[in-house]
């Protein structure tokens, strides 16, 4: 994950001279820029200039068979097999252990679109690359990946940032004693992780170094680290590169090809979307009841940190489809559901529940782990509940087995946090069941009949009794909600419809 070589020093007054001036910001996925000229093939460790250009180029790798070829308009592209680690990069280059340059000075941004192709990889990231000095700090703008960053390798989350469409989340990390620009040595690492994996757009590269200014102050962190951790004063430094890079490691094989690039140093500063205020409140705004079923991805609504916390970020589609572009935590599917994914250590997630009847309870958490073994941990109100573990799946993520235990509730309105302990933990749901119980019969006027929900020419958000969306149905002239959901799904029982700020649960039968 770091550069190893002792890389050529360029001019800091050439690199200036042929800075390229402020351009009009294009569309990378759609322009056609292709590779210019025949193009020079580097198959050793070795940096150099990009002829006609104010870019560099840099190749290093650790094992395995590599190349990288480079062109004259700054495209390139690269091809690995069986290395333990392999970086190849285009960008600006200010000499490795220089002085560095103040990057308040210059706002740099890329454009850049790729294909890939990975046979295998124990980890990898895509994007932007660099060095500071005072402090030497190795730093990440991550665009895409070939093995999902998880905090276990990149730290813990210290803030985000929200610009050129998307949420990154800000995180820091300790390498101690490892290979770095000036030998082995202690340094800390930056990263900013997209929520969404991309391969072509646009990145204002200042608007990362600005944010990582604004919350790495100097002051002392304790972190996590390559050697389990320890304290490290947070600071970003004088940069000393900017540029695009691809890496892979852990037995890697694969290739990647650039086939649009466009850096400056003087690009136009996007616009940074302040974090959206989300109120706390239960997931739809129906809170959970126990005895029963909590389904895991209903979490309350909520920012994060306020109602759930320690996520590594959504790894597709799933997680946004579910909860929205908001929230920043992988939904995965699971059997004819969705379930908590790709999760990290101590990751947590919250929900507002109605106990019904104070008692002893049989707690069973459906997980899966194929990784191995651990524990799911449940506090309520802010105090320890019950510790539930598990003995893992084998490899396999799509089996699941029961974690369970048991714990005493109070009747009444409380907050159950319940924290994965163990990293890479599937959970499906949390389910309480308490012994003889017998549930109240159902109150008439808790369900909705056709009282105010006939009003026609309106749309309804539509989802069962677990909080999972099941769609919209549309209300017509002449016909009633309960009608239109039968047309809709076919299935007599209870229905929860939310129309604005209004949500109401239906009966439909036949």
């Amino acid at each position: 994950m770091t550069h190893h070589s002792n890389s050529l020093k360029f001019s800091l007054s050439i690199i200036l001279g042929l800075a390229i001036s402020s351009y009009a910001q294009v569309d990378a996925c759609t322009e056609t820029m292709g590779h210019t000229g025949n193009g020079t093939t580097i198959t050793n460790n070795q940096t150099g200039s990009i002829s006609g250009t104010p870019w560099g180029f840099e190749i290093w790798y650790d094992g395995g068979n590599n190349s990288m070829t480079y062109y004259n308009n700054g495209t390139f592209k690269a091809q690995w097999s069986g290395s333990n680690d392999f970086l190849a990069r285009v960008g600006y280059r200010y000499g490795d252990n220089g002085p560095g340059i103040d990057h308040n000075d210059y706002h740099f941004t890329v454009d850049y679109k790729y294909t890939k192709q990975s046979q295998s990889a124990g980890y990898g990231y895509i994007g932007v690359y660099g060095w500071t000095v005072n402090p030497q700090v190795e730093y990440y703008i991550v665009d895409d990946w070939y093995s999902k960053p998880n905090t276990q390798y990149i730290g813990d989350q210290f803030g985000e940032i929200t610009v050129d469409g998307a949420k990154y989340t800000i995180h820091a990390f300790l390498r101690q004693e490892e290979p770095s620009k000036t030998g082995t040595s202690t340094f800390l690492q930056i990263f900013s992780v997209r929520q969404t994996p991309r391969q072509c757009g646009h990145i204002d590269i200042s608007a990362h170094f600005k944010k990582w200014e604004e919350i790495f102050t100097g002051q002392t962190e304790t972190l996590k680290g390559s050697k389990g951790g320890g304290s490290a004063t947070l600071k970003f430094g004088k940069v000393t590169e900017v540029m695009l890079m691809n890496e892979a490691g852990g037995n890697a094989s694969g290739s990647v090809d650039y086939t649009y690039f466009n850096m400056s140093d003087n690009g136009t500063p996007s616009e940074i979307v302040p974090p959206k205020d989300i109120p706390r409140q239960p997931y739809n705004g129906v809170k959970a009841k126990i005895p029963g079923t909590i389904e895991a991805e209903n979490f309350d609504e909520g920012n994060e940190g306020v109602s759930y916390a320690g996520a590594t970020g959504s790894s597709g589609s799933d997680g946004l489809d579910y909860r929205g572009e908001d929230y920043f935590i992988d939904i995965v599917g699971c059997g004819n559901g969705a379930c908590l994914g790709y999760t990290a250590a101590n990751e947590w997630v919250e929900y507002t529940v109605d106990v019904l009847e104070s008692g002893e309870y049989d707690i069973e958490a459906y997980v899966s782990n194929g990784s191995g073994s651990g524990t799911v941990e449940l506090a309520l109100d802010g105090k320890a509940l019950v510790s539930l573990p598990f003995t893992g799946t084998a490899d396999d993520w799509n089996a699941y087995e029961s974690a369970t235990g048991k714990a005493s509730l109070t009747a009444g309105e409380h907050v159950l946090r319940v924290t994965i302990a163990t990293a890479n933990t599937n959970l499906d749901y949390v389910k309480f069941t308490l012994p003889g119980y017998t549930p109240p019969a159902e109150d008439p006027s808790a369900i909705a009949t056709t009282l105010r929900l006939n009003a026609v020419g309106k749309t309804y958000q539509v989802f069962d009794m677990q909080g999972r969306s099941l769609g919209q149905v549309d209300v017509v002239n002449g016909s009633s909600i309960s009608d239109a959901l039968f047309n809709k799904f076919q299935k007599t029982g209870l229905y929860i419809v939310k129309q604005g700020s209004l949500i109401q649960k239906v009966k439909v039968s036949r």
